[in-house]
């Protein structure tokens, strides 16, 4: 069984570009070996603040989570992304779109 993750960041907007194509090869990697399925990856941008981006995919297991975490690959990725971000894997409920009963977000086309 997956497990879908949301993944949120806060990306300046002159770094995002950037930090889109180290999220293309992230992905490239993840089905690579395994670590995510093949269910189509989406990426939102925040309608109230536009550097305000969430990761969404699926791991293919809750080993595989455990296993990205000792990945010497998914570690230099990550390495590339946290230089590009201001923040990552905070709290959702610290998002405006938190306090709505359906948030709206900007689809990324990658």
């Amino acid at each position: 069984m997956g497990y879908v993750v949301l993944a949120p960041y806060r990306v300046k907007k002159e770094n995002q570009p950037e930090f889109f194509e180290v999220l293309k090869e992230k992905r490239n990697y993840f089905l690579k070996n395994g670590l995510m399925t093949e269910r189509s990856p989406v990426l939102l941008q925040s309608r109230h603040d536009e550097e305000i981006l969430i990761d969404i995919f699926e791991w293919t297991s809750e080993e595989h989570i455990d296993k990205a975490h000792e990945d010497e690959g998914v570690r230099k990725l990550w390495a590339k992304t946290e230089v590009l971000w201001e923040k990552g894997g905070f709290k959702l409920n610290t998002l405006k779109e938190a306090d709505m009963s359906f948030p709206n977000f900007i689809p990324v086309d990658l």
